[in-house]
């Protein structure tokens, strides 16, 4: 059964503890299931700048690493794959990590990569980071900046898991496009160092998780 993580960054290069065991269980789960531990990192920016793509896949395979996860393969899936390649990375690994950056930018390779519906079918355990968390959700509420102004962009994404999430989630600062969005939905702000975790139906709360809904801005863990 899959488990879906989603978070907002690890300072320090450290993992919080009871997130660890979270992580370190469904490994073991997965690997009990296939004989195997693979890991798939797929990048956000999969065709410019593969150097600072790998300087992140080191930092964080070393940080999964460090949780007691130990993989008999990893790869980075990006542009360097092709979109057969990146499907079948996907589907071999036992841990996806969906990787932060550009929400959208993401997106866009998700569906030129042909890697949704790989995404979707995947059975182990999942990961997403910032960007990789929001494209995780159903719904995907992506804030982007530019030229001091922020705008929202809503749109369907994998529906892995129900839970619409803004990460770096700050509760005295939130963009007003947000506070609109939550009169129609459930909005999870998520600060760093706080997971999500959704499993057999169960979702649990780790860290500073906030729930914003009517407009309101409520802490919940």
């Amino acid at each position: 059964m899959a488990v879906y993580v989603q978070t907002s960054m690890f300072n320090h290069s450290l993992i919080p503890p009871a997130i660890a065991g979270v992580l370190r269980a469904a490994a073991a789960d997965a690997r009990s299931r296939s004989g195997k531990l693979e890991l798939a990192f797929v990048a956000s920016e999969f065709e410019q700048s593969p150097e600072r793509t790998d300087r992140y896949f080191d930092l964080f395979r070393s940080m999964l690493e460090d949780t007691g996860l130990r993989f008999d393969r990893a790869r980075v899936v990006d542009g360097r794959m092709s979109p057969s390649e990146a499907q079948d990375a996907v589907r071999s690994a036992e841990v996806v990590w969906l990787s932060g950056g550009w929400t959208p930018t993401q997106w866009g390779y998700f569906e030129k990569y042909g890697l949704v519906e790989p995404l979707k079918a995947h059975t182990g355990l999942m990961i997403g980071m910032s960007a990789g968390s929001i494209n995780m959700a159903e719904t995907a509420a992506s804030t982007e900046t530019l030229d001091g102004s922020t705008s929202l962009l809503v749109y369907p994404a994998l529906g892995l898991v129900s839970t619409t999430v803004e990460p770096h989630f700050d509760p005295e600062n939130i963009a007003p496009g947000l506070l609109e969005f939550s009169r129609g939905h459930v909005l999870y702000g998520l600060c760093d160092e706080a997971a999500i975790v959704c499993k057999d139906g169960e979702v649990m709360f780790f860290g500073d998780v906030y729930c914003v809904e009517n407009g309101v801005c409520t802490k919940i863990s």
